[in-house]
This record gives structure tokens, sequence and C-alpha cells, in this order.
């Protein structure tokens, strides 16, 4: 995904100008296009190209004109999809009891703790008052609200049916938060034991080895060949560990940096899709991600080329994104969602099915549903096998590594007893 930053004339003839979020121009002109913006100019620009100065506590430090430091809210930022599920039950929940839609982003605005959620918020209801609608105003702030928020908000005010949208929106977000806490949980449990294990290798290497070895060095005798492996890996972490260090953290800027490419990304997330172990969890979340994602649009009255746009820029994954995108282009020649997701191994041959049938029978979104909500469980389960399977191989791991060390300091031990024996 990229930034795009344009110049615009709205339908009411006022100028606007932004950041919109989208897989490519093309796609980002059809966006502007629903929204009634006549484009002046548009260009790609980096994902900071907005920002002037030092961020700091969700506002951005900048020198005026005389060379002094100020401190100034930004409008948009990023929220965490706690505080953006609150957000929109309780939006729902005002316009449902009769609260104008002005008088509700008021309110909530006011309880906002996130700066630059307020900010946002409070500029989404200026622009409301000034005449624009709902979903146009929040398009301006496409890093706090994205391009399916935005849509589905769209199609409600067309359908007048704003309130019921939001329910579906908040239903929608909440259970994408749901499918992130998941793998949240399962990748921490992990990494915190190899955390720990790796520290205490590292322990044991530095103080314990050097302190039990130091009496088999002085006696001047030969030491076994897994002890003095062992002492030489002691000396090299012990001497030498910025140089370790070093190595680590630059291995690991490189990978960050690589993977923040195009080609990196693209790289990364076919090797996450066909990876033992966490492969079949990332399949599973990448499916039920598209089908909540189709639900939810189709659900909410928006058109399916539109809806496979938003699921392509929302999947997560750029070569599941690449693959919907020639879904859609397939689509749009006349062919049914089916025929060309079928091309795919990655999606299940249940999936497939599901979907002809809802298509064959007009029920189309309730089919999505049931896979989306079969998958959530799936996702659920996955997450146990996965943390079921790496807890033994770690637990081996560890074992392994503590008995060579333990074996390495006994074998001169042993030795020196059967010199004395004979």
């Amino acid at each position: 995904m990229a930034n795009f930053q344009y110049k615009a004339v709205d339908h009411l003839g006022k100028r606007k100008t932004g950041v919109i979020v989208g897989a490519n121009k093309d796609i980002v002109k059809s966006q502007l296009a629903r929204m009634r913006y006549r484009i002046i100019k548009l260009e790609e620009v980096s994902a900071n190209a907005e920002s002037n100065g030092l961020s700091l506590l969700g506002g951005r430090i900048k020198l005026d004109k005389k060379g002094n430091m100020e401190l100034s809210l930004s409008a948009e930022g990023k929220v965490t999809d706690k505080v953006l599920i609150v957000f929109i039950r309780q939006l729902q929940t005002m316009i449902s009891s009769g609260v104008p839609l002005n008088q509700s982003l008021e309110i909530l605005s006011r309880q906002q703790r996130v700066p630059s959620f307020r900010k946002s918020i409070e500029n989404v209801q200026k622009s409301i008052e000034e005449g624009g609608s709902f979903s146009e105003s929040l398009a301006k702030y496409p890093k706090t609200f994205d391009s399916l928020v935005i849509s589905m908000v769209r199609a409600g005010e067309e359908s007048g049916k704003i309130a019921e949208i939001l329910t579906k929106l908040g239903s929608y977000v909440e259970k994408s938060a749901k499918m992130k806490q998941q793998i949240k949980s399962a990748m921490t449990y992990p990494t915190v034991i190899m955390f720990v294990a790796v520290s205490v290798i590292c322990g044991l290497l530095i103080f314990v080895v050097p302190a039990l070895t130091s009496q088999f060095t002085a006696s001047g005798r030969a030491l076994p060949a897994l002890t003095q492996f062992v002492m030489n890996i002691s000396d090299a972490i012990k001497y030498n560990w910025y140089f370790i260090l070093g190595a680590l953290v630059g291995i690991a800027y490189g990978l960050v940096t690589y993977c923040s490419t195009v080609k990196g990304k693209r790289n990364l997330d076919g090797f996450l899709l066909r990876a033992p172990i966490i492969g079949d969890l990332v399949r599973k979340v990448v499916v039920g991600r598209f089908c909540s994602t189709m639900a939810s649009m189709l659900g909410s009255g928006v058109n399916i080329m539109q809806a496979l746009t938003i699921s392509s820029q929302t999947s997560g994954n750029v070569e599941i994104s690449d693959f919907i995108l020639h879904v859609r282009a397939k689509v749009e020649q006349g062919q049914l969602l089916s025929v060309p997701i079928k091309e795919n191994k990655l999606f299940p041959m249940m999936v497939t099915s599901m979907i002809e049938v809802g298509e064959k029978s007009g029920r189309l979104e309730e089919m999505l549903l049931k896979v989306s909500d079969f998958y959530e469980e799936e996702v659920a389960e996955a997450v146990k096998n996965m943390i079921s399977m790496i807890e033994p191989i770690l637990i081996v791991f560890i074992g392994i590594t503590v008995g060579i060390l333990v074996v390495a300091m006994y074998l001169p031990i042993l030795d020196m007893g059967n010199n004395i024996g004979n």
C-alpha cells in the first residue's frame, strides 16, 4: 500500500487536499471519483511526507520562524482497535437513540484520551458543519479511518441505515481485533520461552563454565574435545559480546529494512503462507479476513467491485492482495466470484464451494459470513495446535543444550578419575 497526496474539487466546488491510501494510482483515482472529487493533482508521497518534525505524545515538535520549538497536535494518527471499536459502538448507540451526528461527534471527541484521535474527530465534525458528508469527512483522515470504514459509512448514508451499518462495522472491527489478539498470544509464549532459554544458556556459558573449567586448565591437562569446544564458545561470548550483539542488531536491521521494501514484503508474505507450522495459521487468518471483509461490505450495500478492491487493501498479505485484484479483474469481465478464486490453492475447496452456493442461491453474504465464523474458530484452534507443537520443540532444544553443557563439564572429571584409577 502507498500514500497518495491529492488536490481536488468536490461536487460543491470546494477545494480539497489530503492524503489517501491505496494499492496504486488507478485505485486511488477510483476512490476519489466515488467521493465525487475532480482531481487537480495526485502524486505518491512517502509515509512521513506530511510530518515536519519529531513525533511526541500524539503531537509533533516543530520549529517556528524564529527557530523556537513548539508542540502541535497531529490531526491524524493510528488508533488502536480497542479505541476504534468503542468509538463506533458509542456512535451507533447515540445515533440509534436519535442524537444528531454532529452532537454525537462533539460528545465523543471530548471523551477521547488519545490527542490525535480527538483532533481527528473534531475536524470531522467541523467538515460536516461546513457541508461535507460523514464519509467525505472521514476520507480526509485515511490513517485513522481506513477505506473499509469510509466505504461502509458511505453505503450507510446512501441507504439511510447508518446506525445499522455502524453495528456491522463494529462487529467486523471487533472480530478482526480478536483474530489479531489470538495471533499475538500465539507468538508471545514461544518468544518469551525462547528469550529465557537463550538468556539462561548465555549465563551458563559466561559465568558458570569459566568458573568450573578454570580448575581443569590450571592442571595443564588436555581437555576433551567437547569441553574445549564449549570453552571456546564461552570465551567468544565473554570477550566478543559487543561484536556479536552488533552483528545481531545489524542483521535484524537489515532484515527489517529489506522486508519494508516491495520485493522484501512480497517474499516475506509468500514465505509465511508456506512456512511449516505457522503457514497453516497464516492461511486461515487471510481467508477468514477476506470472507469477513466481503460479508461486511456486501451486507452494507457496497457493490462487489468496490468490496473486492477494499478486501485486497485489508488482506494483510501482498500475495493475496494481488490475487484478489486478479479476481476483481475477472469479475469485471463477467465471471462469477467463485470461478477465479478456485485458481488459488490457498483458498480451500470448502470456501470456494460455499461461495459458489451463495452466488447460485443469491445468499452470498450469508455464506461468506458462515465461512468467516468457521475460520474464526479455526484460527483459535490453529493457535492452540501451534503452541502445542512449538512447546515440545523448545523443551527438547533447551534440554539438549543444557545436557551438552553438563556433559562437557563432567568429561574432565571422569578423565581425572580414570587417570587416578590407573
